[in-house]
């Protein structure tokens, strides 16, 4: 059982959690606490080495529990997953579902090897194509039987291959099956997809990588309009994004390049750019190279450093996670600290760039706003111009995470530089300036310009700040609600309220209750903070804050959180209402957006410093609220008045919170 812990006085160091600690309090795998980090729903104190809060892990466990997010159960086991998957864009195409399920059921039936699987596919393409012709014979690895090359380039390419196939694979007959599952050809990168279709769902959800689709691609390199020169995808995969770009763009082939750490999606993209272009006769740029650790490092044996400040375009959809490779030395990660490797992909690219040369990203929506992301966001800031960041939804089979396009130019931004923000159909433009004044550089791309004024007014006031000046408390984590929790009183059993309890100012009537043992529970507050004479209990799950006001001493349980508010020259009451005022929430919605309520945002908050008369009013009308009487109205036009806030000012802040 784990102590009693201070989650309030305790620092960072003390009550951090590993991965593999993390994932031992939850039950679930550290592949799973990983894939938590990229989707939002766990946010890590530092990324070298990756370390959580308890308190937040704690709060991430009973939300499990509690059903509150039983998505991510869901999820849970996807790292060990072998199940096989067909992007959405073909799901619905008889034809590539056929040939993939076939290809995927033989492979999986006869527990063929992948590399040798991928090399008769690739060969089976290309008859079918037409770029070489086979004579019968049983032995499908026997290229004597494959003559009639129409390119040397391509006959090159198999042929080295080939040369890494080991002999018992070629002596193994049940690949002939393999190699006559593919009878027609379809559109698309059917290579390619069959690769994707053959890899364990663990393995790709573990590196971060998951298809494409078409139309996100061409619309990343059809967004700039304007001629390239060269392009480079630093993780092309089986280069959709070569051969796309290649039309789009249309770029020869000697001017395309392609990297990625995955030998065989290296060898795919190879083959795949030669049928992109049929009267090409040489060996496309695409090797297999690991972006961040050996391409333009600026060592002395490095054979591409020329690439740095050269390349015309890169866009590409990165790995995201933590790069495995925790210990990158200084030149390597241009200035990021966070490990994550989008950044890292990222950063590197922008560096390869020519001034004015323009990249398009594909990127977890995480980035606009999670601090863990800082550093690469400060890294946009100074040294690019960013052109548009279009928020795409969910696009990728299987993966909860919303994304975005990042497009931008290299370069230091002229003044007054304008992003444009694209959801829905609609957009809007943003001064890039303002993304730079943001704490943590946050990029609150859903701000308009009339928001903008009204936040800086609202900031401007003299105020104070709930960071240091107040006392924080997890409610009960009992480790398990089912042994502890009732829905009628037993015995000496008081009530315990839950998030869903709390409403503003006041707490439903309870449907819980526990015995307050807190020797039994897995984690609790100070027992003093429970029963302190006056406290804030707040909805810790919520799109908007909720607040109510307790002197009863109550307890509440991991979804509803304890705030022991100390602003000098404000009482508990009046800090109340603040964070129950339209103002608050207009903030919270506007800077946060998110579905927590986290400390370190309500730290942010800025309380104005008041006369004690204004004080005085504010907590009348209180108690009045407390009581049953309705005067929020007349709350939060003194409040309004406080940060002085004009009707014009009023009434966007009122719309606003009315969507």
């Amino acid at each position: 059982m784990s102590p009693p812990f201070d989650l309030h006085l305790a620092d960072d160091c003390n009550r951090s959690l590993s991965v593999e600690s993390a994932a031992s309090h939850i039950g679930v795998s550290t592949a799973t606490i990983r894939n938590w980090v990229k989707a939002g729903h766990l946010t890590a104190v530092t990324n070298r080495p990756l370390l959580f809060k308890e308190e937040e892990v704690l709060r991430l466990k009973g939300a499990l529990n509690s059903g509150e997010v039983a998505r991510l159960r869901a999820r849970a086991n996807k790292s060990t997953s072998s199940a096989t998957f067909i992007p959405t864009e073909y799901a619905d195409n008889p034809s590539v579902v056929e040939i993939v399920n076939s290809i995927a059921t033989t492979f999986h039936r006869e527990k063929l090897e992948i590399r040798a699987s991928l090399f008769l596919v690739s060969l089976r393409v290309l008859e079918l194509c037409g770029e070489v012709t086979r004579v019968q014979s049983p032995d499908i690895f026997d290229l004597k039987s494959f003559h009639l090359w129409k390119r040397q380039s391509m006959k090159d390419e198999i042929y080295d291959w080939h040369a890494t196939l080991t002999i018992a694979d070629q002596l193994n007959a049940k690949y002939y099956y393999l190699y006559y599952s593919l009878n027609r050809l379809t559109r698309g990168d059917v290579i390619g997809l069959i690769y994707q279709a053959l890899k364990r769902e663990g393995d790709k959800s573990t590196k971060g990588s998951y298809y494409t689709p078409s139309k996100v691609v061409t619309d990343s390199l059809s967004y700039q309009r304007r001629v390239a020169s060269s392009f480079l995808d630093p993780c092309c995969g089986t280069g959709q994004y070569l051969v796309i770009a290649a039309n789009v763009l249309q770029l020869p082939l000697q001017n395309i390049y392609g990297f990625d750490n995955d030998e065989l999606a290296a060898r795919i993209a190879r083959i795949n750019l030669l049928l992109a272009f049929p009267s090409a006769n040489y060996r496309p740029n695409v090797d297999c190279v690991n972006s961040i650790t050996e391409l333009a490092t600026g060592g002395l044996l490095c054979s591409t450093n020329h690439f740095v400040g050269r390349v015309d375009f890169v866009a590409t959809n990165p790995p995201w996670g933590v790069y495995k490779n925790r210990q990158l030395p200084a030149c390597l990660t241009n200035g990021i600290r966070s490990n994550e490797a989008f950044s890292l992909f990222l950063a590197k690219s922008i560096k390869l760039l020519k001034d004015g040369g323009a990249l398009s990203f594909i990127l977890p929506e995480s980035i606009l706003n999670i601090r863990v992301h800082a550093d690469i966001r400060e890294l946009i800031l100074k040294q690019t111009r960013i052109l548009r960041i279009s928020k795409l939804g969910r696009q990728f089979s299987g993966v909860f995470t919303p994304v975005i396009r990042l497009d931008l130019l290299k370069g230091v931004p002229p003044k007054g530089s304008l992003v444009t923000i694209e959801e829905n159909g609609s957009s809007h433009e943003v001064d890039q300036e303002r993304f730079s004044t943001n704490r943590h550089y946050a990029f609150h791309v859903n701000i308009t310009e009339t928001e903008d004024q009204v936040l800086r007014k609202i900031h401007a006031v003299d105020c104070i700040t709930l960071k240091g000046n107040a006392e924080w408390a997890l409610g009960v984590v009992t480790g398990n609600n089912k042994e502890f929790v009732r829905a009628r009183p037993e015995g000496q059993m008081e009530a315990v309220y839950k998030g869903s309890d709390i409403v503003k100012y006041g707490l439903r009537t309870p449907n819980s209750y526990l015995l307050f043992t807190p020797e039994k529970f897995q984690q609790t507050a100070k027992v003093e903070l429970y029963r302190a004479p006056e406290k804030l209990i707040y909805k810790f799950i919520s799109k908007s804050l909720v607040f109510a006001y307790d002197d009863q001493q109550r307890l509440t349980l991991n979804s509803a959180n304890i705030l022991i508010p100390r602003l000098r020259g404000i009482s508990i009451k009046v800090t109340l209402a603040f964070l129950n005022s339209n103002v608050f929430q207009y903030l919270f919605s506007n800077k946060f957006s998110t579905h927590k309520v986290l400390r370190g945002d309500l730290e942010t908050l800025p309380f104005p410093r008041l006369t004690f008369d204004i004080c005085d009013e504010i907590e009348k009308l209180v108690n009045q609220i407390i009581d049953g009487q309705m005067r929020e109205r007349e709350l939060n036009r003194i409040i309004y008045a406080t940060y002085g806030l004009t009707t014009k000012d009023i009434s966007h802040i009122e719309q606003v919170l009315l969507k």
